[in-house]
């Protein structure tokens, strides 16, 4: 059962699409009365089948037995990400979700060209929906917590309790690999990339007094972005099996 509908509050019994879930199930999908998909909660990480009764007036559908979701996140990654400009934080998000973060924390930094100020709201709403849709896309029956933009120092005291902090840092003699690999079964991992240029010293100097230890991920020099992908990616290839 290859199309998944994210839906709220999910429960067996009846079942009535939003309007826009309906245009996915039956405009792009062009299911059809009698057809399946799979209907999941990211929130309650639960899932479970539904067949369509109707799409005369909108999508509705029977919900069978609510059951845990399949594939959530096990494992805590905390993403620390400098905000970009642009889609960049949405690009960031939907690859954090496909790669099994638990958290998206944006943060501002003194190098950073984006500040949110009053739409700070819209944006965490904005947000969110793209996790959502990025977890249906993946397969992924729940979605990270997506928080910020807040301040450097603010965002490294919420992770304090973290047992492995990485900065990453193109000058650090220390490979990222390296330290994912020693890392003990159920450590969660907090993971700090900066914006274009890299923290200022002050920053840098921050994170070392909240325990972040400086890696490098490779030989070249990457777009923010792309080295908060890639490193995630890392930890989730190298770290130990769930």
């Amino acid at each position: 059962m290859n199309i998944r509908v994210a839906v709220t509050s999910l429960a067996e019994g009846e079942l009535c699409l939003t309007e826009d879930a309906a245009r996915y199930v039956a405009r792009v999908h062009r299911l059809g009365v009698g057809d399946l998909f799979l209907a999941f909660d990211p929130e309650a990480r639960t899932e479970a089948d539904v067949e369509i009764t109707d799409v005369r007036r909108g999508v509705r559908g029977k919900v069978g037995p609510v059951r845990p979701a399949t594939a959530v996140a096990t494992a805590v990654t905390v993403l620390l990400q400098a905000i970009g400009k642009g889609d960049k934080p949405e690009r960031v998000i939907r690859d954090a979700t496909a790669l099994g973060a638990s958290r998206v924390i944006f943060v501002e930094s003194s190098r950073s060209v984006v500040r949110v100020g009053d739409r700070a709201e819209a944006r965490r709403h904005r947000w969110h929906a793209v996790a959502v849709g990025a977890a249906r896309q993946s397969g992924r029956g729940d979605v990270p917590a997506v928080e910020g933009p807040m301040t450097l120092e603010a965002a490294l005291a919420t992770v304090a309790p973290v047992a492995l902090k990485l900065c990453l840092s193109p000058s650090a003699t220390t490979r990222l690999a390296d330290s994912v690999g020693r890392r003990a079964p159920g450590d969660a991992v907090a993971l700090l990339v900066g914006p274009e240029g890299g923290f200022d010293d002050a920053e840098v100097a921050m994170a070392s007094e909240h325990g972040f230890i400086p890696v490098v991920l490779g030989r070249f020099v990457l777009r923010t972005e792309t080295a908060a992908v890639a490193a995630l990616g890392a930890i989730a290839a190298l770290g130990p099996a769930p």
